[in-house]
């Protein structure tokens, strides 16, 4: 066999091989600009690093309106049940509030029962009255809790429909994306990229060596044309 033919598929596999090796590369390589005696070296840094700016404001402007609008950040509040854990919280919190100040008006009013300037104290009259005060106390506590509570309930339901798209609005999708964009390392940035993408990276550059390979057979057999076989 003649060995002119067999050069342009090898040659053209090779060369598509290697170019498109080269091109992905070029996606991040170099990651800073090169020089030589002082004149920067052309394509120097890689696409991604020299465009990086702007790729992360392509990024962030796509997640703000079609990834995460402020309609489904929205519904992804509301799916979380965050009211009902909220409710939950700030009746805790009632709770504690309320049982902590009936105990102190109970320890107020019985250190402060005195009859001129005797102290009842120790006797059977103290005991009794001990209970009455704790039992009225008591049903206040529980009709302060209802009350407090289903004003409370009303109130957050109202500040919240009121208060949740401001601080969706001013959350700032765009900007925090950018942010979390360009403080990425371009080094981390690009195994990110060539890790969930490196098989189809990879029957890139081998497309590339079986199209060029294509070309040179296209040759091989132009040249046995030439020669009338």
């Amino acid at each position: 066999m003649d060995i002119s033919l067999i050069i342009p598929p090898l040659l053209g596999a090779f060369i598509g091989y290697i170019t498109n090796w080269l091109a992905i590369k070029m996606l991040f390589r170099p990651y800073e600009e090169k020089y030589i005696f002082n004149i920067k070296i052309p394509f120097t840094p890689g696409l991604i690093p020299k465009r990086r700016k702007e790729i992360a404001e392509a990024i962030a402007k796509t997640v703000e309106e079609h990834i995460l609008p402020a309609e489904k950040l929205k519904q992804l509040f509301e799916e979380s049940n965050y009211k009902i854990r909220l409710h939950k919280r700030v009746e805790l919190v009632i709770d504690e509030l309320i049982d902590t100040t009936i105990e102190d008006m109970k320890k107020t009013i019985k250190e402060g029962i005195s009859v001129g300037k005797f102290t009842i104290k120790g006797t059977l009259i103290i005991t009794a009255l001990d209970k009455v005060i704790d039992k009225a106390l008591e049903k206040v506590k529980e009709k302060l809790k209802k009350r407090i509570k289903e004003k409370a309930t009303v109130i957050i339901e109202e500040h919240i429909e009121e208060e949740l798209p401001i601080m969706l609005a001013q959350l700032n999708i765009r900007q925090m994306v950018i942010d979390t964009f360009m403080e990425l390392d371009i080094e981390t940035l690009e195994k990110i990229v060539v890790g969930f993408s490196e098989n189809q990276l990879k029957h890139i550059t081998y497309t590339g060596a079986v199209l060029g390979a294509f070309i040179g057979f296209i040759e091989s057999f132009y040249i046995l044309v030439e020669r009338g076989f």
